[in-house]
């Protein structure tokens, strides 16, 4: 069994820090900014991931 690692709250748990997700959405793997940090790494409390995207930052399309 390994030690257990030291937890940050504030790291966004759904990318694990990195920003980005992998999506299966239209058949085919791609990355997408992470909708519940925006991209950022940091978990946002306030942020309602289900949400329209913020004035300034657009909406995720597949490349």
């Amino acid at each position: 069994m390994s030690a257990p690692t030291e937890h940050d709250p504030s790291t966004c748990t759904p990318c694990r820090g990195t920003g980005e997700l992998i999506s299966g959405l239209g058949g085919e793997a791609h990355r997408v900014r992470c909708p519940w940090c925006e991209g950022t790494g940091r978990f946002d409390a306030a942020r309602d991931a289900q949400a329209p995207a913020r004035e300034g930052h657009p909406a995720d399309t597949p490349e």
